[in-house]
C-alpha cells in the first residue's frame, strides 16, 4: 500500500478522471484537475455501488483515514 505523509491510500487518476480502488473499471467516477483540492469528499462508483471518502492534495487522491 503506498501512503503518502497523513494521508492514506493513494488512488489512481487516469486523463483527469479519478478511477474507482474497488473495481478499477469506472474512469469516471470523478474529475479531478492538477490544482483541486478538498478532505473527506465522498465519491461514489456507480459500477460497484460503493463509497469512497477521499482528501484530495494538488490533483492527487488519497483514501481518508478517519470519517
Amino acid at each position: 500500500m503506498q501512503t503518502h505523509g497523513k494521508y492514506g491510500k493513494m488512488l489512481t487518476v487516469r486523463n483527469g478522471w479519478l478511477e474507482c480502488p474497488s473495481c478499477n473499471r469506472n474512469r469516471k467516477m470523478m474529475q479531478v484537475l492538477p490544482d483541486t483540492e478538498g478532505h473527506k469528499i465522498i465519491a461514489y462508483c456507480r459500477i460497484c455501488k460503493t463509497e469512497h471518502i477521499l482528501d484530495i492534495v494538488k490533483g492527487e487522491c488519497f483514501e481518508s483515514y478517519g470519517q
